[in-house]
């Protein structure tokens, strides 16, 4: 395939029967297509397989390659990644990051390929398991990332300070990261943000992001299923910290946290805008099932539906150690905690509860709705609390050293809370 794409001029169109190709292939600035005899075919997808035997990225693209360099219907199996430096920032500074990168596929330099309709499978890289997107803009479309691996982050993929990347329509399963972001790790603002949207992201893990982790970078994510991912730690759909993304019309469903956040972490300074979301079935084992929320953190968490999550405290959020965020017009109902605070636990936080339905929420402690504790100032406004239920607080549990701001005379609705509405330590 490499002798084709030497001899190639710009616009032609490499054609590559099945079989098992053994080579690395750089794509060296050409805007060429190469693909399979038919991408739309699964079965020639599957039979026509580019493997690198574990030596270096399968594919490269690192001569700012334009939207007309195009991979198209290829199996990318056996990379073992690119050893690079690549600058990176973190907390404003900026650092050189020794590592491999990218196995199946590295794009860096201000590249812009189109990636479509290829499996991406089995290949490993500190960073960037199936993919590595570097200070770059590729469109990524329609592909099936699947059993990668990472040391240092982005199973699946890793994408570093790249603006106007499109992920669009793929599914990204399976894979693992050691650290963030089994199925994608995105980090670093570009200019523009990138766009990850109605993709199907499923079953892989991680310590922290099972699904995705998103570190000071600000991301478009909107319209994906976010299903069935593990967090040995924390966060197990998405983790956000010093970032402010838009997270808006996903569906998070039944992923589990071993520690906190069952499917939605927000961390340290983040100020995403998550709404329309449905967040449903998710399990953390310490707390937060549905979000967690903390450390300065102010997100504005605006119509979403948040059932049937669980948690020992927070079945359907946890806000603790100084998280100011607002919650306006969603869904809380039918989330359970072991302990407390089934539909929200307040921890040391000011959140502002606007018009909220919390209803059906099971505590098998306290605070059957909202569980308020260490110091925390609450501001409930227009909210309905209906049928909550715990041993003592109903709708709210009020802790000693707490406060409560609420409208006079209080406009929230309380109906059918058990045992009582409003317990006050």
């Amino acid at each position: 395939i490499q002798e084709a794409i030497n001899a190639a001029a710009e616009g032609d169109v490499i054609v590559v029967a099945p079989g098992i190709y053994n080579e690395n292939i750089n794509f060296a600035g050409k805007s060429i297509t190469v693909q399979s005899t038919n991408p739309e075919d699964k079965e020639v997808v599957e039979q026509t397989v580019i493997d690198a035997g574990r030596s270096g990225a399968v594919v490269t693209f690192e001569s700012s390659e334009k939207e007309g360099a195009v991979l198209s219907g290829f199996t990318i199996t056996g990379g073992g990644g690119k050893s690079a430096g690549l600058e990176m920032e973190i907390e404003g500074e900026t650092v050189e990051e020794i590592a491999s990168y990218g196995g199946g596929i590295f794009i860096a330099n201000r590249s812009e390929p189109t990636i479509t309709n290829n499996i991406i499978t089995k290949n490993v890289a500190e960073r960037g398991g199936g993919l590595l997107v570097y200070n770059s803009a590729p469109t990524i479309t329609g592909n099936l990332i699947k059993d990668n691996s990472s040391t240092g982050g982005g199973g699946g993929m890793f994408v570093v300070q790249s603006a106007g990347l499109i992920l669009r329509d793929n599914e990204i399963t399976g894979n693992i990261s050691n650290r963030s972001g089994g199925g994608i790790a995105v980090s670093g603002k570009g200019d523009e943000p990138s766009v990850i949207e109605n993709n199907i992201i499923t079953g892989n893990r991680a310590q922290n992001g099972g699904g995705l982790a998103v570190f000071e970078a600000d991301p478009e994510i909107r319209n994906n299923n976010i299903i069935g991912n593990h967090a040995y730690q924390d966060g197990a759909a998405i983790y956000v910290i010093r970032s402010s993304p838009d997270i808006s019309e996903n569906e998070f469903i039944d992923n589990q946290a071993d520690a906190r956040g069952g499917a939605v972490v927000v961390h340290s300074g983040s100020s995403p805008v998550i709404t329309d979301n449905l967040v449903s079935g998710n399990e953390a084992i310490t707390g937060g099932g549905g979000f967690l929320i903390l450390m300065d953190a102010d997100p504005t968490i605006d119509s979403n539906i948040i059932t049937g999550n669980r948690s020992r405290r927070g079945g359907g959020l946890l806000i603790a150690e100084g998280a100011f965020p607002t919650l306006l017009n969603n869904e809380i109902t039918g989330n359970i905690t072991e302990r407390f605070g089934a539909g929200l636990y307040v921890l040391a936080s000011e959140p502002y509860i606007e018009g909220n339905n919390i209803s059906d929420n099971d505590s098998r402690r306290d605070g059957g709705g909202i569980y308020i504790t260490e110091e925390s100032v609450v501001t409930l406004i227009e909210n309905t609390f209906e049928n909550n239920s715990s041993n003592k607080g109903g709708a709210v549990y009020l802790a000693e050293g707490s406060m409560l701001e609420l409208n006079d005379p209080d406009d929230n609705i309380y109906e059918g809370n058990v045992p009582d509405q409003i317990h006050e330590e």
